[in-house]
Formats: structure tokens, C-alpha cells, sequence
């Protein structure tokens, strides 16, 4: 049986939390979604949030809430997922795109300096579970989106995923590191941004918004993340020292610290098709880290971003979530370790 390289960890508890909300006769319509914001305010510690029918709304609605003109100008980096591009789109924005440090994924200086100078808001997607340095973003001089939808419980020193946004996305879609079936959060601290946030949440027609279904299950695995961030660790320390038995390297952290485990990142030399076949034929599943990036699906200009087109043929991602048992743990971890 293949080891699949996503898997959503759905427990008993997330069902009953869905069943309720479907026989619940007594529950006003948004009840589960009033709810599941009071625990992720509780859980994530944000002033204000709001919940959304699609991580696309969810981006819209965070664009809105700095009223940028017609024709500004927004940053990105390459690898971010390609509906970022088309949001930007649908809002008359223009895109900065921004190269890449191959070693982790993140905008590199030269990146951060463009953004800097040009772009009156930067969209940080930290993708594959890596947090840039916390550093180079203290002093940016622009607001910044950051979207921690697979960095969720990654840190370097004492900065957290979700703390260097003025706006922070959170994606719970299905295969996430938590997941409501659909959907994601958006949520501010700053008092300026929670009532710009309150505000979009409020002008919008309730179907753009969580549907109580979906806020039902993200209810349960927003509880329920410490667990499952435990379990996440338990197999990257088994699969790391795996990796460390062969020539290829995870993408890594850029400093002391530690990445969210969306997955277990691969860097190649070169193409991935003899690895992937290689992991296939031990029956373990892979994907490309990126491959549903802005880069990968050609919506960056040929030639822009030579860095991340390269990594995003070269990362591949291998099975890390908590549904992998002990002798699937144990297949993945002797096909990372006599990877070719």
C-alpha cells in the first residue's frame, strides 16, 4: 500500500464535533463559526480574526484591509501558491516577484531590499514549513501578510510562525497541517488591522465566509494541534537521522530553531524522476515541494526568478504527518536512507 505524502489526521472527536453541528436542531446558523474563532483566538493568541469560505477569499480579504489603490504594487516570492497571483489579479494589483535562497525557500536579501523600495505590501508565504529569518523582516518598513498555512509551529530563537505579520493567513484545507475541510483564518493583533479585519468580515455575504460544517471540524483540530505538532517531531527526528545516511540534504532552517514538519523537504542536485521513481517502487509517495507555485505553474516572467524556478524542480517532499504508523515510519525511513 503507497504511503501517501499528504494525509489530513482526522480523529474521533473531529467526526462527533461535525455530527453535532449537523443534528445540533438548537444552534444558530454560525454558532460553530462564532466558536471556532473563540478557540483559535485562544489557542493562536490574536486580537482579532475571521473566517473564510477559501484560503483565495481569505488572501482578498486581508488585501482589502490596507485599501490599496489600483496599480499598487505587492510582493511575493515566486514559490508562492499560484492563487496568489490570481487574487493580485482580480484586485488590479501588480506583482514584485521576488527570487529565493535555494538552501531554504525564503526571499533572499536582494529580494527583501526590491520589496523594500517597491511594493507597499509584502505576502510571506513560508512554504514546506520553513520560517525566513526573523530578522531581515523586523525593520521592512511595509506591512507584511504572512502566511503560515504550512510553517504553523515553526520557530527561530524566541520568534514563532504568526508573529511577523500585521496579517497572518492560516490555510485549513484538506492535507493541511490542521484542517477544516475547506477554508482558512486570517487574524491580526495590531488594533489598527483587527478593526480593518472586523470590518471585511462584516461587509462580506455570509457565503464568502466558514461554513459552520467546516468550522465545526477546525473546531476540533484546533484543539487538538499540540498533538499533533508532537507527532510531527516524533517522525522528522526518525527520517532526519534517515537522511543523513544518504547524499541529500532537507531544506533547512535559516538559524536555531525549528520548522513545522510539513513534510519532509528533499533537495536534489539535479531532477527528481529517478528518486521519485525510486521511492515509488518502495511504495512511498513524494511530491514536488512547489509545485503549485507561481513559478511551477509559469506565472512568473521566464527568466525573473532563476532560483526558485530551479528549486522548485529540484525539492521533493517526502510522507511526514501523524497518520504514518510504526512500519510505515520504518519503510520511509530505509528509502530515505538508500535514496540514489
Amino acid at each position: 500500500m503507497i504511503i501517501p505524502v499528504r494525509s489530513s489526521y482526522i480523529r474521533r472527536k473531529d467526526m462527533d464535533s461535525v455530527l453535532s453541528c449537523m443534528v445540533e436542531d438548537a444552534a444558530e446558523p454560525g454558532a460553530f463559526l462564532s466558536k471556532f474563532l473563540r478557540v483559535a483566538k485562544e489557542q493562536l493568541a490574536f486580537e482579532q480574526g475571521a473566517a473564510f469560505r477559501s484560503p483565495a477569499f481569505a488572501l482578498g480579504a486581508a488585501l482589502d484591509c490596507f485599501a490599496l489603490p489600483e496599480g499598487a504594487t505587492v510582493a511575493l516570492s515566486a514559490l508562492s501558491p499560484a492563487y496568489y497571483a490570481h487574487v493580485l489579479k482580480d484586485k488590479r494589483l501588480n506583482p514584485l516577484w521576488l527570487d529565493i535562497e535555494p538552501d531554504t525557500g525564503c526571499p533572499d536579501t536582494e529580494a527583501l531590499a526590491k520589496a523594500r523600495d517597491g511594493a507597499r505590501v509584502l505576502l510571506l508565504f513560508e512554504g514546506a514549513g520553513i520560517l525566513p529569518n526573523p530578522e531581515e523582516y523586523v525593520d521592512l518598513g511595509i506591512p507584511i501578510v504572512e502566511d503560515v498555512s504550512e510553517s504553523l509551529g515553526a520557530f527561530i530563537g524566541q520568534t514563532r510562525a504568526g508573529s511577523l505579520g500585521v496579517l497572518t493567513l492560516l490555510g485549513l484545507e484538506q492535507g493541511g497541517l490542521a484542517t477544516a475541510g475547506g477554508g482558512a483564518l486570517v487574524y491580526a493583533n495590531g488594533r489598527r488591522e483587527a478593526q480593518a479585519l472586523r470590518n471585511q468580515a462584516d461587509s462580506l455575504p455570509p457565503e464568502l465566509l466558514m461554513t459552520d460544517l467546516n468550522a465545526a471540524l477546525g473546531l476540533s483540530q484546533i484543539r487538538a494541534l499540540e498533538r499533533t505538532f508532537e507527532r510531527r517531531r516524533e517522525l522528522a527526528r526518525l527520517f532526519e537521522e534517515a537522511l543523513a545516511r544518504s547524499k541529500h540534504t532537507p531544506l533547512r532552517l535559516p538559524g536555531e530553531g525549528e520548522p513545522a514538519y510539513f513534510g519532509l523537504p528533499v533537495v536534489l542536485p539535479a531532477g527528481v524522476k529517478d528518486v521519485r521513481a525510486y521511492a515509488r517502487k518502495k511504495e512511498v509517495d513524494t511530491a514536488l515541494a512547489f509545485e503549485g507555485s507561481c513559478v511551477a505553474r509559469s506565472l512568473v516572467p521566464e527568466g525573473a526568478c532563476p532560483k526558485a524556478a530551479s528549486l522548485a524542480l529540484r525539492c521533493l517532499v517526502f510522507p511526514l504527518h501523524p497518520r504514518i504508523g510504526k512500519s510505515a515510519a520504518q519503510k520511509v525511513s530505509r528509502v530515505l536512507a538508500t535514496l540514489p
